[in-house]
């Protein structure tokens, strides 16, 4: 049986688990997807694919039976590209990294701190202190920060919301109860009444055609004008040029952006993460898709996909199954 590790997350993670994989097993690594067409024979005899994405335009994988995400998000993986009768699953073991994450940014966004530490550090300001009589900066305490999508990570960021004194409101695809820190749950179709009661609104649903586009212009302008938007879900949840206009002409108050439009590739492997200069914007936290990158996720991550490489090659029932094709 053989394992073909396709793209460089799935190299790196084939790299630090090849200890864990099964005795016998064939692996075949290739962090470049572009030697797929140069080997077609990789992906010709691989049992096992692992991987965040798979095209059409690929070589056919006839006797692929498991695809193994490196990634939670599915969407670059071409399903009717993939044979007949495969099963597709993906990995977690982010939800603490985003949910600090989150609960940073709003802390360092309503304590000022990046204004205050840069000031500091750079021209010895003690404006905004009491020793200057200066204006006191903000804090999260009785802050109502509704959360959209309340899937593993919402739950994460509602359970350490709620520590520091949050009310918690959600709003979800399909129905949930309240509890577990949330108390009360919006369908999709009612988003625009949570939407003015929020000072923070987190997005963490996956990406589906209904939540493509999600939050436009009219729904940034349900906000509070002081409220802070932290996306961490994916760029198109966000109508691009409505919250850079939105932020730009202090529609709200700011955001946290982590996941975006443009991402770089081997043309542009600094390329800005938007047509906006986001970049330019004071009230912007931009970070480039890490939310989730440490090194306990990594570790979790690595421990699941072995998990079902393994299971897959014993024939028990697999974890996070997505579809069977």
């Amino acid at each position: 049986m053989k394992a073909l590790f396709l793209g460089n997350v799935a190299a790196d993670t084939a790299n630090g688990i090849l200890d864990q994989l099964p005795p016998g097993l064939n692996v075949e690594i290739l962090a470049d997807p572009q030697e797929l067409t140069r080997s077609p024979e990789a992906a010709a005899d691989a049992d096992i694919l692992v991987s965040n994405h798979w095209r059409a335009d690929y070589p056919p994988a006839p006797r692929v039976r498991l695809v193994q995400s490196v990634a939670t998000g599915i969407e670059l993986i071409d399903f009717a590209a993939l044979p007949h009768g495969v099963t597709v699953c993906n990995a977690f073991g982010h939800e603490t990294a985003i949910a600090e994450y989150i609960l940073m940014v709003m802390l360092v966004w309503s304590h000022r701190f990046r204004e205050i530490e840069g000031d500091f550090r750079a021209r010895s300001s003690w404006r905004p202190s009491w020793v200057q009589s200066g204006a006191p900066h903000g804090e999260i305490l009785g802050s109502t920060v509704g959360i959209i999508g309340l899937g593993r990570v919402g739950y994460e960021v509602a359970r350490r919301a709620s520590a520091f004194g949050c009310r918690i409101i959600a709003a979800n695809r399909s129905a949930r109860e309240p509890g577990r820190g949330v108390e009360h749950i919006f369908s999709l179709s009612e988003l625009d009444q949570m939407l003015p009661e929020c000072d923070y609104v987190v997005l963490s649903t996956a990406l589906r055609p209904e939540t493509e586009g999600l939050i436009d212009a009219r729904r940034l302008a349900l906000m509070k004008p002081t409220a802070f938007v932290v996306n961490i879900a994916r760029g198109t949840v966000i109508d691009e040029d409505a919250i850079y206009s939105a932020l730009s002409n202090r529609i709200i108050g700011g955001a946290a952006l982590d996941v975006w439009w443009q991402y770089p590739n081997a043309a542009e492997p600094e390329r800005r993460p938007s047509r906006h200069p986001f970049h330019e914007l004071p009230n912007v936290i931009m970070t480039p898709h890490c939310s989730g990158w440490t090194e306990g996720m990594v570790a979790r991550r690595w421990a699941e996909v072995a998990g079902n490489i393994n299971r897959f090659v014993r024939g028990e029932p697999l974890q996070n199954v997505i579809i069977t094709t």
